[in-house]
């Protein structure tokens, strides 16, 4: 096994590991029965929370960037990507994509609440992390590309229509 399948192993240990007591804790259920020793040990652990919610593009890009690069600097102990998007921009979602694939920091993507969905640009993004994981009720899908310009679609000849989806498969494939 490689260094990086070692790592997404741990990471996913990690996450079965910790998501239900996680929810228990924001629920309630463990509040009052938690040690106050734990608290302290907890605080150690540094996860980056960030958020899709929306349309893929160049300033989510950007947020995204900065907050892996952040979560770099500070020697965080994961990154958690929470994820509610109907798709978006095929350069803005490479960039994402390039950014969680080249993180030092274990990268989890997360679709939630009820109702989210990660389609098309969201569906790289959330395939690209080292875990991917989704809440009850949510879905995901229509990852094939649509030609725009100024925000209106356009059409394309059948060969270029042809490359362009040809390529979709080969982006997962190379996560």
């Amino acid at each position: 096994m490689t260094a990086r399948s070692w790592q997404r192993l741990l990471v996913s240990l990690f996450v079965v590991a910790v998501m239900p007591v996680a929810f228990a804790l924001r629920s309630g259920a463990l509040a009052s029965s938690a040690d106050p020793s734990s608290a302290a040990s907890s605080s150690t652990s540094n996860v980056v929370a960030l958020h899709i919610d929306g349309e893929i593009e160049p300033v989510l890009a950007e947020y995204i960037l900065r907050g892996i690069e952040q979560a770099s600097r500070e020697h965080a102990s994961l990154i958690l990507i929470t994820i509610n998007t109907p798709g978006g921009l095929d350069t803005s979602m490479r960039s994402i994509v390039q950014a969680i694939l080249s993180s030092p920091v274990p990268v989890v993507t997360y679709v939630s609440p009820t109702g989210s969905r990660a389609a098309s640009a969201g569906f790289f993004i959330l395939l690209s992390a080292d875990v991917a994981a989704m809440s009850p009720g949510t879905d995901t899908g229509a990852a094939s590309p649509i030609m725009a310009i100024g925000g209106q679609p356009v059409e394309v000849d059948a060969t270029l229509n042809k490359k362009i989806l040809n390529e979709a498969p080969l982006i997962y494939a190379a996560m």
